[in-house]
């Protein structure tokens, strides 16, 4: 039996199912850095992994882990990583041992976001305008050349949309505390359209399939605000769309010359139709969205993944009636959690079909300002995008949480 090397951040769902899978050997690795991850029952129940020492010589590493894999007579054929994080670190390891991975050229495509924009430009696709930035004078700089409109402040290695700015006004620089000489981050001009996100298969560098998300409200803005923080499958592809998802996926995936993988990808089209990338990952999209989309469709798109990394041939079959699944973030308090609506209450709602609290009463809270701050989520199940958010409404508005902090001795209730 091969054996798949795949490359674990934390538990996931992709994760269960590769150690679901009676056809191959996994062999997990992870590094001391990311051990803090998992849970101490997850740790003691899979102690089947290999541990990298991420500050030590990588040189050294690897050959550590080469006279391990010959002491275990481990013969590796097979590379998977799904970690955003560890793109870079990861690939290197499956670089050094001969297997089909990422060059650094492509992870640097797939991972910094100015990289990535100047090759979307290159592949001959527009973008926002934007540039690097090393002080708070260069912004000011960018940000008087769009007088009257924002722009987005955000590291170039973007991920969960933390520290991530809309700069309205100079002014709004104090709220950057941040080492910018080093060159990791950069601003770009913001874009008025509306965001939505792409999920695709991608087999032997031919995208398999497309599956669209409608996001009806900005992530990160929506975390901080307690808005309605929410995706959906999308069963139909919007008649006013000018473009169709798998072909320009396609051009993407050409560009870029990826051959084996899943693609995530945030896209703004505007009121006619026409499509504007933004930033994608070479992964499996977070929130829910791969539970929606196998869901949506009838379909395992963890498994999928698995048998395109060991160049298993996939055949797609969905579901007779593709429907739309979408997950709901709850919001978050910060302070003592003194009342939430329980899960079971919420699952009790119209088109609730699953969900997770992470927030009990008695926790003391701290809001964090990134996109996936939430007390916990739920799944909602619909005919089509529009009949998912109705339901979604009502979910949110059913839901209550209070919490209460005290500052210079009075009390502070907080409610949604």
């Amino acid at each position: 039996m091969k054996t798949l090397l795949y490359f674990e951040e934390y538990e996931s769902d992709l994760s269960k199912a590769l150690r679901k899978r009676k056809d191959i050997n996994v062999l997990f690795i992870r590094t001391d850095k990311n051990i803090r991850f998992f849970s101490n029952e997850y740790l003691e129940k899979h102690k089947d992994y290999y541990q990298f020492f991420y500050d030590n010589d990588f040189d050294m590493e690897i050959h550590k882990f080469k006279n391990w894999l010959n002491h275990k007579k481990i013969k590796i054929d097979y590379f998977l990583n799904d970690s955003e994080f560890y793109m870079e670190y990861s690939n290197k390891i499956a670089e050094k041992l001969g297997l089909e991975c990422l060059s650094s050229e492509q992870v640097k495509w797939v991972r910094d976001k100015v990289a990535m924009k100047d090759k979307f430009n290159q592949i001959g696709l527009r973008t926002v305008d934007y540039q690097i930035v090393t002080s708070k004078n260069d912004i000011l700089k960018k940000k008087k050349k769009h007088v009257g409109e924002p722009i987005i402040f955000k590291p170039r290695d973007l991920m969960n949309s933390k520290n991530v700015f809309k700069i309205d006004s100079p002014n709004d620089l104090n709220q950057i505390d941040l080492n910018l000489e080093c060159g990791k981050y950069m601003v770009e001009s913001y874009c008025y359209d509306q965001e939505w996100s792409i999920e695709s298969l991608v087999q032997d560098g031919i995208v398999l399939d497309s599956y669209v998300t409608y996001i009806p409200n900005r992530t990160l803005w929506a975390a901080i605000d307690n808005r309605l923080n929410c995706h959906m499958t999308v069963p139909k592809i919007p008649k006013y769309f000018k473009f169709i998802p798998k072909e320009f996926i396609q051009k993407i995936v050409d560009g870029m010359n990826l051959r084996n993988g899943a693609m995530t990808i945030e896209v703004f089209i505007d009121n006619e139709g026409n499509v504007m990338p933004s930033e994608l990952g070479w992964r499996l999209p977070g929130c829910q969205a791969t539970k929606n989309h196998s869901r949506s469709y009838g379909f395992d798109m963890c498994d999928s993944l698995i048998d395109i990394a060991i160049h298993k041939k996939v055949d797609l079959k969905y579901r007779n009636e593709i429907i739309s699944i979408g997950d709901l973030y709850l919001p978050n308090k910060s302070g003592l959690i003194e009342k939430i609506t329980p899960l079971e209450k919420l699952l009790e709602m119209d088109g609730v079909i699953d969900g997770e609290m992470f927030v009990k009463v008695g926790d003391h809270q701290e809001k964090r300002r990134v996109g996936n701050d939430a007390s916990g989520w739920i799944q909602v199940s619909g005919k089509n995008e529009f009949d998912t958010l109705r339901k979604m409404q009502a979910a949110y508005d059913a839901f209550e949480i209070v919490s209460s902090n005290d500052i210079g001795g009075k009390k502070y209730v907080r409610k949604i």
